[in-house]
């Protein structure tokens, strides 16, 4: 059992180490299904990468992951910044994202900043229950 104890610490300090110290290991449970943000991280790619860089880092738009955008986001729910992508995204074409798209790009945007992934996909009933951590 504290072998056990001891893996698991071992994972979390090195998932905080691999994304910058914010990790949020064992704090959360797995929202979202690694499928769902591999399929949202292609999403990305194509929609989005232009303005926001192709691991969420930020370029002409805002970064999507990291500490700025955990300042501007962090104590804030998933569903916000969900309908903030669904409403105004992408630029010149807001608006134009299904769903399940947005839903997708909420599971890569939860990966990049360092929440681990379950088992089933982000669902849009639980959005209101995923928070941002403040840094």
């Amino acid at each position: 059992m504290l072998r056990i104890a001891l893996v698991l610490a071992l994972l979390g300090l090195c998932l905080a180490l691999a994304h910058g110290g914010h990790a949020h290991f064992g704090v959360f449970p797995g929202w979202y299904s690694q499928a769902q943000a591999e399929r949202g991280r292609v999403l990305a790619l194509q929609q989005c990468a232009a303005c926001h860089g192709p691991k969420l880092e930020g370029r002409y738009g805002p970064p999507l992951s990291g500490p700025r955008f955990l300042a501007r986001w962090g104590g804030r729910s998933a569903e916000e910044l969900g309908r903030y992508i669904a409403t105004r995204m992408p630029l010149g074409r807001a608006g134009t994202l299904q769903e399940a798209q947005v839903l997708d790009l909420l599971a890569f945007i939860l990966q990049a900043n360092g929440y681990p992934a379950g088992m089933k996909d982000l669902e849009a009933g639980s959005l209101k229950q995923v928070q941002f951590l403040k840094p």
